[in-house]
């Protein structure tokens, strides 16, 4: 049985640098030392840029320089991805390419000749085919997907006999996180390697694979203690150990498939209903599609500006902008932060308004947008709305995922 264990780790641009801090300490930095102690263990890693900057930044460079160690070791293997964490799927196919591009860049940057990355990250997991065609021009030779993607349903049976290829490009390879066991280390469900191999051999049988596909930020610092869990796994000798890429060396490409659009939050019932992303664009969500509004206004604005003497300046304000985080945490399904609504509007309207020679009526408009979202998000926090949609759709999530009221899966396995 062979495990693919993909981390992605990510703070949004600008983060404060005493949570950087906490996080570093909690999470990076064990993790690192985790894989330094065990060589046996691998590890696909997806640090987003932005994040890499920061680190620098903020004088973390022995992460950075560990991170080539293992590298150089062959323990990681670094993936690209978008540099600020945009929303990919729902952007212009113009800013996707820019995304991964500033990625590259600045990762190459950082990284040096280490960082050649095969595998392409879908932030938040989300697919769409336009994404998977742009990565596969630039290069790239597969992303991972949620088992949603595979059929449209939750905890699809995936036959990890064998790997995926995208349909009419056969060269590009899809693989599958497994939800469930995903899941189980995400939502705190296991604390115990011996207890989370059992799990997995319900699902996968000697001659399989799995891939386990979550926040690195998960090890530690969201789940205190659970990298504790992490070396055991580690430790362990019924489990061996590879890199995503390392899976081609193993098991045979033969399958040709057209995935669904879905990320790693959709429910069965919302891609059977069309809306693959809920949580970054609800239907109905009135400050979601604001903030959509906003957004490709701002990317129509600032791109008919290219002459502006301010458009470097601008430019480099709306990559930052186009994270996800300012979509997410306005759902209310069941997500919900004020403050990354308000940072979100605030960067598009600046965006704007940096620009000298943009009309007056969008600069306005621009700062129309911003009052209607943020005053709507305070609407919504001071009735009590927000609240109730989220707790409404932490039950929805539950029934949907066969929880009971504690979040308790009831859904042993997919055998």
């Amino acid at each position: 049985m062979k495990w693919a264990n993909f981390l992605h780790i990510y703070q949004p641009p600008d983060q404060k640098k005493d949570l950087i801090n906490e996080i570093v300490i909690q999470s990076y930095r064990p993790i690192i030392n985790i894989l330094k102690e065990n060589p046996r263990a691998k590890l696909t890693l997806n640090i987003a840029a932005c994040l890499s900057e920061q680190l620098l930044h903020y004088g973390y460079k022995d992460v950075i320089d560990n991170i080539k160690d293992l590298v150089q070791k062959k323990q990681i293997e670094l993936t690209e991805s978008s540099k600020f964490h945009a929303f990919l799927s729902l952007l212009p196919e113009s800013e996707i390419e820019r995304q991964i591009k500033l990625n590259h860049e600045s990762n190459k940057n950082i990284f040096g000749e280490l960082y050649k990355p095969r595998g392409f990250h879908l932030p938040e997991l989300a697919y769409h085919r336009k994404i998977a065609e742009i990565a596969a021009n630039l290069g790239y030779q597969w992303i991972i997907l949620n088992e949603t993607s595979f059929a449209g349903k939750l905890f699809s049976k995936i036959d990890t006999t064998q790997i995926y290829c995208l349909k009419n490009l056969p060269k590009f390879k899809l693989f599958f996180r497994s939800r469930r066991l995903s899941d189980l280390i995400q939502r705190g469900h296991v604390w115990l390697a011996d207890n989370f191999i059992k799990e997995a051999k319900k699902d996968i049988l000697e001659n399989e694979y799995f891939i386990t596909a979550i926040d690195g930020e998960t090890f530690g610092h969201h789940r205190p203690g659970l990298e504790k869990f992490l070396k055991n796994l580690y430790e362990s000798k019924e489990i061996e150990f590879t890199t995503v890429s390392e899976l081609e060396n193993f098991f045979p490409a033969t399958k040709e498939i057209e995935p669904v659009n879905s990320s790693w939050g959709s429910l069965e019932s919302e891609i059977a209903a069309g809306i693959p992303y809920t949580q970054w664009n609800y239907p109905g969500n009135i400050i979601h599609e604001k903030q959509w509004e906003f957004t490709y206004l701002t990317i129509d604005t600032i791109e008919k500006h290219k002459n502006d003497p301010d458009y470097e300046k601008a430019r480099e304000i709306l990559d930052k902008a186009l994270f996800s985080c300012q979509y997410w945490w306005a759902g209310a399904v069941p997500w919900w932060e004020v403050e990354y609504i308000e940072k979100g509007a605030y960067m598009l309207r600046h965006a704007i308004e940096s620009l000298s020679q943009a009309p007056a009526e969008i600069k306005e408009k621009a700062k129309s947008y911003y009052s209607d979202i943020v005053f709507t998000a305070f609407d919504w926090e001071r009735s009590g709305k927000a609240h109730e949609d989220s707790m409404a759709y932490t039950k929805k999530i539950r029934r949907e995922l066969g929880e009971d009221e504690k979040g308790v899966s009831a859904v042993h396995s997919k055998r």
